[in-house]
């Protein structure tokens, strides 16, 4: 059986790890839970994973509300990228006088 402590404990190991491997400002949305339809062994985490599996769905749902707000985000973001990109190529034609055209 695993308690509410190390439960919770495995969870900021796993977070700390998908850190390093995920490069995004965002944190990422980790869920806990027992996923099947089993009666729990242990009723000490029941709540807990009752209320993340309903999370999980709630967000599943809004995937395609949420579908348009991420495509703008993003366009967002290369158009910012793409501006950042200009300005430093025409400072650096500005102070060395190369890529002349």
């Amino acid at each position: 059986m695993i308690d509410a402590q190390q439960l919770m404990r495995v969870y900021g190991a796993l977070m700390w790890s998908l850190g390093k491997v995920f490069q995004t400002p965002e944190v990422l949305r980790v869920y806990i839970g027992s996923f099947w339809d089993k009666p729990y062994k242990f009723e000490d985490n029941k709540e807990l994973f009752q209320a993340e599996q309903n999370d999980l769905l709630a967000d599943l749902r809004s995937l395609p509300r949420n579908s348009a707000v991420r495509k703008i985000n993003e366009l967002v973001k290369r158009a910012r990228m793409a501006k950042v990109h200009a300005l430093i190529v025409t400072h650096l034609r500005s102070q060395f006088g190369w890529l002349e055209e």
